[in-house]
């Protein structure tokens, strides 16, 4: 087998150390099949996917044997037809490895004796998608090194980059290293200790859950698939070897889950020589649940697409943002990943716009999966929208889970220091219209209190308790009621 091509742009020396692991027994019968609508008499490995499951990203060296990247539509099962990136995705000698968030709007990949120059034999690059066009840049010296650097992996939501690397400061070998995001960069890589040995390992692949771990090592011999998973930390643990039929007496690389599936992609050497695509049903070694949340930014007046809105997700419980996508420039279109057993916020803002958030208690049984969402932003001028904030039953003082919510509409009336807002509070249809009156207007006050507490005059803001007068649904079910309970903010003139 050619180990360059398998090593994502150049090859190292490889190092083979025998320190047996034991296999983690699937439990599964488990079926591994070639996907021979991906694969070539060449070499043919996916990285991953993008764009809630229905593009996959291909690297073959079927043209010219130059490596270079392909994306692929996946829908129900079917792929449709290989299509070749231009541009300065393929400015190079060869180009490989793309890793994507699960917008498709940021990629990372590597590329060897790229155009735009690089910091070692083989460099990671970064792609910010807009529309159609792609704007490339390299990672940078804080990510980049003078040594081989390649095979980076996205999380879902682009916060966290793991790559191989054979720079001094690993195990030995090719080894991976882990980047978290810091503001508009990237913080100073570290070794995957617990995981990096004498031998070598690459081929990483970050699950959507953001803490499941695949990749390749060779240090029983050939190359295998072993897991590991982040622990509370942010470390991850002990490494398991996949079983058989995932792992055979082959090399085995890139082992991808196909989102929404039991199932995952794998790469595997030939007796040709090269790399085929293998489908592997059931995936033995899942992910935690995913929910994917996906729809179209449009504007509520003209049902317009918005392109460039900031989609914004939030821990309700930390308070913590943990991620920042963007709707897509030309479709308005948008795509999330949550994994399971927390309570999010999701909210898109745009200039120009009120913001809109909406809330998600994503359990472990994800029935409706993915869900589409469409979100509807109103023009700031004459605007209302809905806040997302919380009270227990029959109180008025504020939880915590608001406080993010209304941080924005605190950043919002700054920066429009003109603004006027009237805070409007309703109930829904249990209790008299007297004791629903009196509620509705303390929520009301309550939310004025903390925007005057934050430093937003007082003058500016107006309070209105409707009770049950203004239901936004009629009906007497639980989803019709909690609709119905709820605070907005209407924009006075």
């Amino acid at each position: 087998m050619r180990t360059a091509a398998v090593l994502a742009c150049i090859g190292c020396a490889v190092a083979f150390v025998h320190a047996q692991v034991t296999p983690r027994a699937v439990g599964r019968t488990v079926q591994v099949v070639p996907v021979p609508e991906l694969n070539s008499s060449a070499d043919d490995f996916v990285t991953g996917f993008a764009r809630g499951g229905r593009e996959a990203y291909l690297t073959s060296s079927r043209a010219g044997n130059r490596q270079r990247l392909y994306r692929v539509s996946y829908e129900q099962g079917r792929w449709g037809e290989l299509e070749r990136l231009g541009g300065e995705l393929s400015d190079a000698t060869h180009v490989g490895a793309a890793t994507l968030t699960i917008d498709g709007n940021l990629m990372v990949f590597a590329a060897f004796q790229h155009e735009l120059g690089g910091q070692g034999r083989t460099d990671l690059y970064i792609a910010e998608r807009r529309g159609k066009r792609w704007t490339v840049r390299n990672a940078g010296a804080g990510v980049n090194s003078s040594y081989w650097d390649s095979q980076p992996c996205l999380s879902a939501d682009g916060e966290l980059l793991i790559f191989a690397s054979d720079r001094p400061g690993g195990a030995g070998g090719t080894d991976l290293w882990m980047s978290r995001r810091q503001g508009g960069g990237w913080s100073a890589p570290m070794p995957l200790s617990r995981l990096n040995t004498a031998a070598d390992e690459m081929a990483p692949v970050l699950a959507p859950d953001g803490r499941t771990l695949y990749f390749a090592s060779n240090r029983d011999g050939n190359f295998d698939i072993f897991v590991s998973r982040m622990q509370q930390d942010g470390t991850f643990g002990r490494p398991e070897k996949l079983a058989a039929p995932v792992n055979t007496s082959a090399d085995e690389f890139f082992f991808v889950p196909i989102p929404g599936e039991d199932a995952a992609l794998l790469s595997r050497a030939t007796a040709a020589g090269d790399l085929d695509v293998f489908r592997v049903v059931p995936n033995p070694e899942p992910p935690e649940p995913v929910l994917t949340v996906q729809g179209t930014v449009l504007d509520a007046r003209s049902n317009e697409p918005l392109g460039g809105a900031v989609i914004t997700i939030t821990d309700l419980r930390t308070r913590r943002k943990l991620a920042e996508l963007y709707s897509d420039e030309e479709t308005g279109q948008y795509y999330v990943a949550l994994p399971s057993g927390r309570s999010y916020s999701i909210t898109a803002s745009r200039e120009g716009y009120l913001f809109y958030s909406e809330r998600f208690d994503v359990g472990r049984d994800l029935r409706q999966n993915p869900l589409t969402k469409d979100i509807l932003l109103t023009p700031i001028e004459g605007g209302r929208t809905r806040l997302l904030v919380f009270f227990d039953f029959d109180k008025a003082e504020l939880k915590e889970e608001s406080f993010p919510e209304l941080d924005r509409l605190v950043e919002l009336l700054r920066a429009y220091p003109n603004l006027r807002v009237l805070i409007e509070g309703h109930t829904d249809d249990v209790g008299t219209d007297e004791y629903n009156d009196r509620l509705s207007q303390r929520r009301a006050d309550a939310v004025k209190q903390y925007l005057v507490q934050n430093g937003i005059d007082a003058r500016r803001i107006e309070t209105k308790g409707w009770g049950r007068r203004k239901p936004l649904v009629r009906g007497t079910t639980e989803e019709a009621r909690a609709q119905n309970r709820r605070v907005e903010i209407q924009l006075l003139p």
